[in-house]
């Protein structure tokens, strides 16, 4: 799934032109969109808000760096730093929640979108791992 371009036709797979074709990349850019739309009507910029707005950014372009690199120990780093940037936005937005700056269905919408992000990182963190040989020097520093 998570290499599954959704712009295919008839539901076939398609080759991948960029990183713009990676299903992960195209949710981290859905949930960016859904949270700006989410706190746009916020009362005051404040360090939780711009945080909970700048995680899912993190992980779009944590995503697209581990594409261009893929084929390289640097590209895992990627996708780690795009799953810990999950983590830091699934615990900014239940801090957000729990001040009641957002309710409860959009709570529980965005953080179904994170998990699901958090997962296919997972699964495209697997399909690097094929894509370099184990013996890789880097693996042992």
């Amino acid at each position: 799934m998570f290499l599954h371009c959704e712009r295919s036709h008839a539901g076939y797979m398609t080759r991948l032109d960029g990183f713009q074709d990676l299903v992960v990349w195209q949710r981290a850019r859905e949930l960016t969109k859904r949270v700006y739309f989410i706190t746009r009507l916020a009362q005051q910029e404040s360090l939780l808000l711009n945080e909970l707005r700048a995680l899912p950014i993190t992980m779009a372009s944590k995503i697209a760096a581990a594409y261009e690199t893929r084929g390289t120990f640097y590209a895992i780093e990627m996708l780690g730093l795009a799953k810990a940037a999950a983590n830091g936005f699934k615990l900014q937005l239940t801090a957000f929640y729990m001040r009641g700056l957002v309710r409860q269905p959009e709570y529980e919408d965005l953080l179904e979108r994170a998990v699901e992000i958090r997962q296919l990182l997972f699964e495209l963190e697997y399909a690097f791992g094929f894509w370099y040989g184990q013996n890789d020097d880097e693996w042992e520093t």
